[in-house]
């Protein structure tokens, strides 16, 4: 891909990359950057972008990816615990055993799932993705990913209604 048609594209592409990288961070300003990082990755491979199926979805794709990179990177903080929280937090370790219990069964019961269930409810509960974004980024119908995401969330039930039996 030379040059100007790389350019065209990123004009075309830039709104919409925009508009998910600001629902995803919130801020205008990580926006932008988020965007500018979007369009240097794919400058990056442009020599393969003729290759690839859909460079919209690739593109939502590294858009998304850089976000949740973002989203991690923000949630570690390290902080000093006060007294009152280190004396809350000895009471409630059965509790918070039990959460990381609960925890570990949902994330194993979720990799048990079917691959292309386990992507399609990760996309939609994790990274917040409309039905029409999942379908676009996956290249399939609306249709199957509802499909998809009723199956994944009736076989999760069934096996929480096993477990607590």
């Amino acid at each position: 891909m030379e040059k100007e048609e790389f350019c065209t594209l990123a004009r075309q592409l830039r709104a919409d990359i925009l508009a998910v990288s600001r629902r995803f961070l919130g801020s205008q300003a990580e926006a932008e950057d988020n965007v500018q990082d979007t369009l240097l990755r794919l400058w990056t491979i442009r020599a393969q972008l003729d290759e690839v199926r859909s460079v919209q979805a690739l593109t939502y794709a590294i858009c998304r990816n850089l976000c949740i990179s973002k989203l991690r990177k923000r949630r570690i903080v390290a902080m000093e615990l006060s007294n009152e929280i280190r004396l809350a937090s000895e009471h409630d370790s059965q509790w918070m055993l039990e959460e990381k219990e609960n925890a570990q069964w949902l994330e194993d019961s979720i990799a048990g799932l079917p691959s292309a269930q386990m992507q399609i409810l990760r996309m939609s509960q994790q990274d917040g993705l409309e039905n029409s974004e999942i379908a676009e980024v996956l290249g399939i119908s609306e249709t199957t990913v509802r499909t998809a995401l009723c199956k994944a969330r009736k076989n999760l039930l069934e096996r929480l209604i096993k477990r607590n039996q």
